[in-house]
């Protein structure tokens, strides 16, 4: 009996606690809980593909003049070949177009060298007895015929022996 009395007293304590006016709910104070921290240190950013910044001068233009001139080192390597083939793979190398005369495209070479691209034309230049220019405004290759290596004596119009002056 006495649970039984204890149990409605407990009961009929609930339902007058329970029963509240419009005041009593503006009278109760709203706790806010948070989650106990787990991070030692603050998140990472996150990766963004854009990212602004100003350049300390304004973008020049480009212009060949103020250009330093570079000089790569090739590797050149055609042990029997011909003129027009070496003059043709030269300048693909470099990105050039090249151009020289028809007759003398089947002149031989043999190179096995490693420097410049002007060391190479002299190679070339020296086995085949041509002049190779480097037009480096219009971007071309162009294959000179030079004198020949026995210097012909010029001859009087008139004469009919050969003979030469000097």
């Amino acid at each position: 009996m006495k649970v039984r009395a204890i149990l409605a007293s407990c009961m009929g304590v609930l339902a007058i606690g329970c029963s509240s006016s419009s005041k009593d709910a503006e009278k109760l104070v709203r706790v806010e809980y948070y989650d106990v921290a787990y991070r030692e240190s603050p998140p990472e950013p996150v990766y963004g593909r854009l990212a602004w910044s100003h350049l300390p001068q304004p973008i020049r233009t480009k212009s060949r003049e103020t250009a330093p001139l570079l000089l790569p080192s090739v590797s050149f390597e055609m042990p029997r070949s011909n003129l027009q083939e070496a003059i043709e793979a030269v300048a693909q190398t470099i990105g050039y177009n090249w151009s020289y005369p028809k007759g003398i495209g089947g002149r031989p070479v043999a190179i096995r060298m490693t420097g410049t691209v002007e060391e190479v034309l002299e190679e070339i230049g020296r086995q085949t007895r041509v002049v190779a220019v480097l037009d480096h405004e219009s971007r071309t290759l162009r294959i000179l015929e030079s004198a020949p290596a026995k210097p012909i004596a010029p001859i009087l119009p008139g004469s009919s022996s050969g003979k030469s002056f000097q």
